[in-house]
């Protein structure tokens, strides 16, 4: 294992909060880690010659961290946060049975954990998801927040111990008063929090110390008792820091959060029945919408723990599994489909998507190259291609080659993808392509790029492209920064400027605008998801699963309706 990867590896809790309140033992544990994955760097380094290793610890720490975005100014969110989508869920009692509607039967939890594991969602701590909401940094697939209100008897008798079952790491918000109250529900015990608290899947949140119905009408001699004491009682009897806050009943104000401030709080959970929310979508780390526990089932598929982080060498990853996400930024609608490897099919005639795709193998595609529209059934394409792993180049027609000078030429490797500037005198040969790259199976003419060494194109870098501003249905492939490759199409018409900065904004390193219009198409899992019927083309580009196909899949796909053998004779 590289330093790099030790760096990268390291665990969760090596937040930049931890850091500034546990130095020392953060960097132990840092300094163990990469000295357990580099033995260049041994423990007598340190001890004789500490200069040295600590200079290098510290390029690579710089290095480590240098693909992440700065913070955001607390308390507000980062702005690569407010494009993820992590849902807070919001549990109170837990009871063999309902008293009332909200109340949640043992069953009916571990019903819940079971859905979340089979959904492949992945609950996260409370200080996970505060880091990402000020740094933008991603989160892992899928992320959820659980959360436990109130501190019931049931929250260490069934939540706890399905907790450790499944390893989920959660969120009790305790109100003090509750301890000792003797009738009505039952309550948990302080040696049964002492417990809880001791693990590092429990967070403990102040919750008031009397569960007021609404702090905004209390006086400031009230709200220091409710919110500042509370925690100072909380962290007496359980020996930790409290760093949270979660408002009785949701209710507050700014007067509330200059009082949450006051005490220390890095964060405060609300809650409104009437405007529930992704955690990105709150005003502030002040006020954290969260979303009640029947909607687990309903919102738990949309979750997305926001644009990947930057790849520090730069490389690609075609391993990842195939996923499909649905977006809106700055009011464009975005469908994107990630991961797996990359090919391009060059069909036999012009057909759906869907229909190109069938037999292949392949999980998904987008429409791809510009084509001839002389003929109904034609397959020319405008610019030259390669495509059947190589096996197969169709050159550019020589009198229209010279109109696409400069723009992007794809070119496609079984582990990597570049985009270079189309030459018409060198890139329309065999030998000229892999000049470029020499590995290339895949090669083709885009329409522009969209986005470009990770910055959003301007308007003076289209030239002359026909309507390149113009809102229309755009279709797009490329690479985002953690190397994975991406297809996608915009569901609203939108010009080619700004679906370059909402792609950017969505973590894309590279992206180059496909055929689009009337042509845009995007097929996953055998079926289309755009909502008409698209014009049929004969070129797209696939997304297949990671695990090379066999052989025989290849002969076999041969035989499908739209072949991709596509030879110059054809034409």
């Amino acid at each position: 294992m590289q330093p790099l990867l030790a760096l990268r590896n390291m665990p969760p809790q090596l937040t930049v909060f931890a850091l500034l309140e546990q130095p020392a033992a953060l960097c132990h544990q840092l300094v163990a880690a990469v000295t357990a994955a580099t033995p260049e760097f041994a423990m007598t380094d340190w001890a004789e010659q500490p200069v040295k290793p600590l200079r290098t610890l510290t390029e690579l720490w710089r290095e480590a961290i240098a693909g992440y975005p700065p913070p955001s100014e607390w308390p507000q969110l980062h702005d690569r946060a407010r494009l993820a989508r992590v849902p807070i869920f919001m549990y109170h009692d837990i009871l063999p049975e309902k008293e009332v509607f909200f109340d949640v039967t043992p069953e009916e939890l571990r019903a819940d954990f079971e859905y979340l594991r089979e959904q492949g969602a992945t609950p996260i701590t409370l200080e996970q998801l505060v880091a990402h909401l000020q740094t933008g940094a991603p989160l892992p697939d899928k992320p959820v927040l659980l959360t436990f209100d109130d501190g019931y008897g049931g929250h260490y008798e069934h939540v706890y111990p399905l907790l450790k079952e499944f390893d989920y790491p959660a969120v009790f918000s305790i109100y003090v008063d509750k301890m000792s109250l003797t009738g009505g529900r039952s309550s948990v015990t302080w040696e049964q929090l002492r417990k809880m608290a001791a693990d590092p899947l429990v967070t403990i949140a102040s919750h008031s110390i009397s569960h007021p119905d609404d702090l905004r009408t209390m006086s400031d001699e009230e709200l220091q008792a409710e919110v500042v004491e509370s925690k100072e009682i909380l962290e007496t009897e359980l020996g930790i820091p409290i760093r949270y806050f979660t408002y009785p009943v949701g209710r507050n104000d700014a007067r509330v959060q200059r009082w949450v401030t006051a005490a220390g709080y890095r964060a405060a959970l609300a809650m409104d029945d009437n405007d529930e929310h992704f955690a990105g979508e709150s005003p502030s780390l002040l006020a954290l919408g969260r979303f009640g526990q029947s909607r687990l089932e309903t919102i738990t598929n949309d979750a997305w723990g926001g644009p990947p982080a930057p790849r520090l060498d730069g490389g690609f990853d075609f391993t990842s599994t195939i996923r499909k996400e649905e977006h809106e930024v700055d009011g464009t609608r975005i469908i994107l489909i990630t991961g797996g490897r990359p090919e391009t099919i060059h069909a036999d005639s012009r057909y759906q998507v869907p229909e190109i795709i069938e037999g292949t193998g392949a999980t998904a595609a987008v429409d791809g190259a510009f084509f001839s529209l002389k003929y109904l059934d034609s397959n020319v394409l405008i610019g030259p291609a390669l495509s059947e792993a190589g096996r197969n180049f169709v050159p550019g027609n020589t009198s229209e080659n010279p109109l696409l000078q400069g723009r992007p030429l794809v070119l496609i490797a079984s582990d990597r993808a570049r985009f270079v500037p189309f030459d018409h005198t060198l890139h329309n040969t065999r030998d000229g392509i892999v000049t470029a790259l020499p590995e290339a199976t895949d090669a083709f003419v885009g329409a522009a790029f969209l986005v470009r060494q990770g910055l959003p194109q301007p308007p003076e870098s289209f030239g002359d492209l026909f309507d390149f501003d113009a809102a229309r249905h755009r279709a797009f492939w490329g690479i985002n920064t953690a190397g994975q490759p991406v297809i996608g199409v915009s569901t609203n018409p939108v010009g080619s400027v700004k679906l370059g900065e909402v792609l950017f904004k969505l973590g894309f390193r590279d992206a180059v605008m496909l055929d689009s219009g009337a042509s845009t198409s995007l097929a996953y899992e055998g079926e289309s998801l755009v909502g008409y019927t698209p014009r049929p083309v004969p070129h797209v580009v696939a997304l297949y699963p990671p695990d090379p196909r066999e052989t025989a899949e290849l002969v076999e796909y041969q035989e499908s309706p739209a072949r991709r053998g596509s030879q110059a004779g054809d034409f």
